[in-house]
């Protein structure tokens, strides 16, 4: 076969500059295709995490409020909260709880509930419920005294020997109300890190929730523990691979006494 000039014009290829801007258009539309998975992996990824981190504040917020239930609880009005003492916002709180619920009363025909400087104290039963060194709350609700004090040696079912002397005199009258003797645990609830504890009596601390950035207790202006009736709880969790991925979570809680 014989080709003409014509024919070869009509099959030649690409020209140089041809090719050279199919490739620059090849590259522009293969970086668009990559910048818009990028930009669609990464909306996907913090919407994930933000899902996640929303997850854990709820769950967060359900533990610390079921943790700052227990303060006061099984002990005489205003003893729960110790600290932060004078109050002020804080990322610790230390209080008293009866975790164990266990308590006794003097005897109801007793004369005394116990007198200034006993160094035992007599109950109607389950002393034995008690153990040496557990720290205990005397409490007479007929006059609002109370003390702190602690076991010392091996109680009875019907006597509690004392680390010191009573620091009341605990009389009845006519219309008196018996007087209890509520064990107690100091608890204390704290940011170390980036995970919220609790410890109790001073033992090994647990983890009750990770990935906090902040914690916050809001007293809301009141300056005296007997004074607390509200705390607000604010935490603030972190995306564990992106601490720029944050949010807060809050609440209130009203202590029972």
């Amino acid at each position: 076969m014989i080709y003409t000039s014509k024919n070869l014009q009509n099959e030649r290829g690409f020209t140089l500059i041809e090719m050279m801007i199919a490739g620059v258009l090849g590259v522009l539309i293969l970086g668009a295709a990559v910048y818009v998975f990028t930009k669609q992996e990464t909306v996907l990824k913090t919407e994930n995490a933000s899902t996640n981190i929303r997850a854990k504040g709820r769950h967060a917020i359900k533990v610390l409020v079921q943790e700052l239930k227990e303060i006061g609880f099984g002990l005489p009005p205003t003893e729960g909260l110790v600290a932060p003492s004078p109050v002020a916002n804080s990322s610790t709180i230390t209080y008293r709880a009866n975790l164990s619920d266990v308590r006794a009363t003097t005897p109801p025909s007793a004369a005394n509930g116990g007198s200034l400087n006993d160094t035992d104290i007599d109950v109607v039963d389950d002393g034995d419920d008690f153990s040496d060194n557990d720290k205990i709350i005397i409490y007479n609700p007929s006059y609002g005294d109370s003390e702190l004090n602690t076991v010392s040696g091996t109680p009875t079912t019907t006597n509690i020997p004392l680390g010191s002397g009573l620091a009341n005199n605990y009389s009845y009258g006519a219309s008196s109300k018996l007087v209890t003797i509520n064990k107690y645990n100091d608890v204390v609830i704290d940011l170390n890190g980036t995970n919220i504890r609790k410890t109790v009596d001073g033992g090994t601390p647990i983890t009750l929730i990770g990935d906090v950035s902040d914690l916050t207790f809001d007293f809301y202006g009141v300056t005296q523990t007997a004074l607390v009736t509200t705390i607000g709880i604010t935490i603030t969790l972190q995306d564990p691979s992106d601490s720029a991925i944050t949010q807060d979570f809050n609440t209130d809680i009203t202590l029972r006494n």
